[in-house]
């Protein structure tokens, strides 16, 4: 197989004219290693080698690229050359020789991604934690990461929320706010215990809390007067006040 002319391109890569038309991309690696530049004609064999190397430096240049923009976990790299379409032992050969390179590391990646969270989200430790379940690391591990994330920064997060939260909410009562609240917190990843110290910051203003209850409780009787009637009537208003979170006003008779 006889080599008719070489174009060098970007980024260390050549294409290789061979005889017959056909056009072969390489890395100026592979044309060093097999002295292509001087051997101007290679058997069909060692043509077949080069394909395969040349594939193997295709899957690791793809991964550097992507490695660049983020730090990745390994799993993410996995998951990014599978939907490439790369072999299992392409991608096993490339993930092993990026560790050892130092480019591709779950500790300093877990590292990162905890100090990017507590930085640019409102995610809870339990939340953090189970992402980082996903990575090859020892439960030490990961409780040694996350002890960045404190107790104190914790609670201080929560009362950052629960306030941005009660401002956000001025239609429901303060029982079925600290409800509303209390689960919000909890899908981001915090402590039921620290939510708990917290909570009686989750008040709404006495005078809105009754405005409130006067505009639900007229809105039921509107409702609720078409099919009842008399003390059933103000029964079924306080029940349906009661399961609305109205606990004040609305004691059930």
């Amino acid at each position: 197989m006889k080599i008719i002319r070489y174009q060098k391109k970007k980024q260390g890569k050549y294409i290789l004219q061979l005889e017959g038309g056909e056009e072969f991309e390489t890395y100026e690696d592979l044309i060093l290693k097999y002295n292509l530049l001087i051997r101007k004609e290679i058997s069909h064999d060692v043509f077949q080698k080069i394909k395969e190397e040349n594939k193997m430096y295709e899957v690791y240049f793809a991964s550097l690229n992507y490695i660049k923009i983020r730090i990745r976990s390994v799993q993410e790299l996995i998951d990014f050359l599978l939907k490439k379409g790369y072999k299992n032992e392409q991608i096993d050969s490339t993930v092993a020789l990026l560790k050892s390179q130092g480019y591709l590391n779950d500790l300093v990646y877990a590292r990162s991604f905890v100090h990017d969270r507590i930085m640019f989200s409102f995610d809870g430790p339990l939340k953090i934690k189970r992402e980082l379940d996903q990575l090859q690391l020892s439960k030490e591990q990961i409780q040694d990461i996350l002890s960045e994330y404190t107790e104190e920064m914790e609670l201080e997060r929560i009362e950052k929320i629960i306030l941005k939260q009660m401002r956000k909410n001025h239609s429901k009562s303060s029982y079925s706010l600290k409800q509303k609240i209390f689960q919000y917190l909890i899908d981001l990843g915090y402590s039921s215990s620290l939510i708990e110290k917290k909570l009686y910051l989750v008040v709404q203003d006495e005078d809105l809390e009754q405005e409130l209850y006067q505009k639900e409780y007229r809105k039921l009787y509107q409702k609720l007067s078409q099919k009842y009637q008399g003390k059933e009537l103000e029964y079924r208003i306080k029940q349906k006040l009661f399961q609305k979170g109205f606990r004040q006003n609305s004691e059930l008779c």
